[in-house]
């Protein structure tokens, strides 16, 4: 039995460089699951500067939502994925914009 082996492209040393999973992403990877990891990073960001500015810690976010902290820990890691229910709730808990959406205004001019 012969036992044929795949030839493999060559190697481009920058790309080594940038790791397996990173050129297995830019070769396979799907833009909309990379736009939704950017957006929930920027959102649990947002949430730990509002923390910060009110000097606050997620163990007084856990407490003032009736959560666990374990539950905050995940969403401030940035590996959680953000309902907008879950986005409101937090919103209403610190009583601050997380995410902010621009009116629709037309203009009407005389």
């Amino acid at each position: 039995m012969k036992i044929s082996r795949r030839k493999s492209e060559p190697q481009n040393p920058d790309s080594m460089e940038k790791g397996i999973i990173d050129n297995w992403l830019d070769r396979y990877g799907d833009p909309t699951i990379d736009r939704l990891v950017k957006k929930n990073l920027a959102i649990a960001c947002k949430i730990q500067e509002i923390l910060n500015l009110k000097e606050m810690k997620a163990v007084d976010l856990a407490r003032v939502m009736g959560k666990q902290k374990s539950e905050i820990s995940k969403w401030l890691s940035g590996q959680h994925t953000f309902s907008l229910r879950t986005i409101t709730d937090i919103e209403n808990a610190l009583d601050s914009d997380i995410v902010r959406i621009e009116p629709n205004v037309n203009n009407v001019y005389f």
